[in-house]
């Protein structure tokens, strides 16, 4: 068990060092080396036997984030246009002073 992650994580360890680091950066974290691969599948199928019940975690409340604007009314898209118009001749004075 866990033989197959455990000859991956030597080759890369051989022949890609920063592969090897961003593949396995928790495995690395956690002080998990190839030997010990087989040992932590053969635990974590003990634990799972001993006690099968899965327990649930509460979900975590997320609130949902708006990315799309708002509807503007006929005088905000005057009044931005406007905004804009000054904008872009203030900055072609600044162009043609310099």
């Amino acid at each position: 068990m866990g033989q197959n992650v455990a000859d991956y994580m030597r080759y890369l360890m051989e022949e890609d060092e920063d592969a090897y680091k961003k593949q396995f950066s928790q495995y690395i974290k956690n002080n998990v080396t190839p030997d010990m691969m087989e040992d932590m599948y053969k635990k974590a199928h003990a634990a799972i036997r001993e006690n099968p019940v899965y327990e649930k975690k509460p979900k975590k409340e997320v609130k949902k984030k708006r990315w799309n604007r708002p509807k503007m009314s006929l005088a905000q898209k005057k009044d931005r246009v406007a905004q804009k118009k000054a904008s872009f001749l203030r900055a072609q004075e600044r162009a043609a002073e310099s």
